[in-house]
């Protein structure tokens, strides 16, 4: 029993600990390859980009006036509730 209150004993035990933060809560390595975008990505998706952010800013295009879908499901519960069957 007199190792446990032995200097040597409290020594290991923080080198045990300090190991164990070094090394034991290292995150595996993730490939970062797998999600990359080019260039052309970005190029393809502008159209889409710019109509998003024209109708952001209050455009009058007819592209931005599209129904939410809100306002689609009321419409079919009114439906429903005039023509009960």
């Amino acid at each position: 029993m007199e190792f446990f209150n032995s200097k040597k004993f409290i020594w290991i035990i923080i080198i045990m600990i300090v190991c164990l933060g070094l090394f034991g809560c290292a995150k595996p390595k993730v490939n970062a390859d797998q999600n990359k975008h080019t260039t052309i990505d970005t190029i393809s998706k502008l159209d889409s980009i710019a109509n998003v952010l024209g109708c952001m800013f209050g455009s009058a295009d007819p592209i931005c006036d599209k129904k939410s879908s809100n306002q689609d499901s009321d419409e079919d519960w009114k439906d429903l509730e005039s023509n009960p069957e």
